[in-house]
């Protein structure tokens, strides 16, 4: 099995329940997009840096065009949102573990773009917005599969990553509903 279909296969639970929990937030609503920014701003930029801080630019070297942590910084500013305190990012020790924190956070590219289409009028939506290298996402996959990394090290910090997306998500809703 390629590592691309591992990742899928090994995550496709902690996708959904992800999904469906941040399907709560109405998108439309400014309230409810801020919540929304907030809690990917609760694990974005923590699982970026972390990546950083151990090497992920020697794996893909365009990552610099990748990140999204400035945009959606951005964008909460520009809805007057103070940025929330960070989750604190797993271990990244290997290349494993990088490659399946980044297909984490490259999928949720794909995500955004469709969910673009329901932010509001007026409200800022570059985080949610397609970007990065040209053929980034092919690239990527194709570099998955040829890592050769351990697909279950892999598994494990893509599941970690998708938890801390839950956990953010679960706060701000927790928050809204207070």
């Amino acid at each position: 099995m390629s590592l691309r279909n591992a990742l899928r296969a090994g995550t496709s639970d902690c996708h959904a329940d992800v999904d469906a929990l941040f399907g709560r937030f109405d998108l439309g609503r400014k309230a409810d997009y801020r919540a929304f920014l907030s809690a990917h701003a609760r694990a974005v930029p923590a699982v970026e840096i972390a990546l950083e801080n151990s090497g992920i630019e020697r794996l893909i070297p365009d990552w610099h065009e990748r990140r999204r942590r400035d945009l959606l910084v951005d964008d909460l500013a520009a809805l007057n949102a103070p940025l929330p305190p960070s989750l604190a990012a797993p271990d990244m020790p290997d290349d494993a573990s990088l490659l399946g924190a980044v297909y984490v956070l490259e999928g949720s590219k794909l995500g955004g773009a469709m969910l673009a289409k329901a932010v509001g009028d007026g409200l800022p939506a570059a985080y949610l917005s397609p970007f990065g290298p040209k053929g980034g996402m092919k690239a990527f996959m194709d570099m998955l599969d040829a890592s050769g990394a351990d697909e279950a090290t892999a598994v494990e910090a893509a599941r970690a990553i998708f938890a801390l997306f839950h956990k953010a998500a679960a706060m701000e809703l927790e928050m809204a509903a207070s």
